[in-house]
Order: C-alpha cells, then sequence, then structure tokens
C-alpha cells in the first residue's frame, strides 16, 4: 500500500504536466479498491504511470528545439533522435536510431487502444512511400483525436494532432514500447 502511495503522489507531482491524458490514466487502472489491470491493452500499470509521466515531461522540456537531421542531442534533435533521447534518458530504453526501424520494434496496437507514451509512426514524404520516415510520442487522446511531440522538418519540437490532414495522410500506426 505504500508503493501505491508513494506512485500516486508522483502521479499527483506529474499532473499539471498533461490534465486530460491523466485523468484518462486514473480513469482508466483506478478503482475503489486501488486495483489495476496491467493488460497493454486496457491501460499501463501503476508502475508504468509515473514513467510515462516522466518521459512526457522530458519530451516537453525540449519544445521548440531546432529540428537537425541525424540530430540526436539537446542541441537539435531529427524525429529518431528525439524520441530515442526521451526514452533513453527517463527510462533507459535504446530505441531504434531511424525511424524505418520501428515497423519491428515495440508491439502494434490500434488507434483505438493507444495511449500517451505509444510512438506514432508516418510515411515518409514521398507518397509512394510505404516505409515509416517519421516518428512521434503521443501525449494525449481526446475526442476522438491523437496528440503527439515530435522533431518537425518545420518548427523543431512541437505539438501537432492525427486528425490534421497532412498527418492524417501519412499515418502508418502505432507502436508500444512500455507494456
Amino acid at each position: 500500500m505504500a508503493q501505491i502511495k508513494k506512485i500516486l503522489l508522483i502521479i499527483l507531482f506529474c499532473f499539471g504536466l498533461n490534465h486530460h491524458a491523466n485523468c484518462q490514466f486514473l480513469d482508466t487502472f483506478i478503482n475503489e479498491d486501488l486495483e489495476y489491470n496491467s493488460e497493454p491493452s486496457v491501460g499501463p500499470s501503476l508502475e508504468n504511470v509515473a514513467s510515462i509521466n516522466f518521459l512526457l515531461l522530458e519530451a516537453k522540456r525540449h519544445l521548440f528545439t531546432p529540428y537537425r537531421s541525424g540530430g540526436k542531442n539537446p542541441g537539435g534533435f531529427d524525429c529518431s533522435g528525439f524520441v530515442r533521447h526521451c526514452y533513453s534518458s527517463t527510462l533507459g530504453i535504446t530505441t531504434p536510431a531511424s525511424s524505418f526501424e520501428y515497423n519491428k520494434y515495440g508491439m502494434p496496437v490500434s488507434v483505438e487502444d493507444c495511449r500517451p507514451g505509444d510512438i506514432i509512426c508516418f510515411k515518409g514524404s514521398s507518397k509512394r512511400n510505404k516505409r515509416i520516415g517519421h516518428v512521434g510520442i503521443v501525449t494525449e487522446i481526446s475526442n476522438n483525436n491523437i496528440f503527439f511531440i515530435h522533431s518537425a522538418n518545420r518548427g523543431g519540437i512541437r505539438y501537432d494532432e492525427l486528425n490534421a490532414p497532412y498527418y492524417k495522410s501519412r499515418f502508418v500506426g502505432i507502436r508500444r514500447i512500455i507494456p
């Protein structure tokens, strides 16, 4: 019970990071008896909620960092470098160095089962190219829309939404790294 209280304090500390996502987490896995379901399609375990919040806090810390082709550090990121840095620096998880490698990394999840911390994948800029060419980190699911943070060619680290025509037309899928 002490561990649960400690985790809940961490959640409350991070609550200001993303109010909607945290409310969704709390609704998903906490009931009157403080039980949780650790099935990936249902919601994260109590232990993983804090990890996801730390990941999202680290990602937010880099807002407006410039885009840099091949960039892997806070001086400038490309999309996969940004995702890799956030996962590695907060969770010690080494993600692929290149966006196209995400088709074999993690586990695929449906849009309906998507949650913050998942990786959102898009095809490259060529309309004929179907391989993954861009990645970001899901930050929130709200009103049937998925919001994500990523390193964009124009604008650097920023938030965007899947329902935007540019991203909707290039959407490939979602990968789960944190069970």
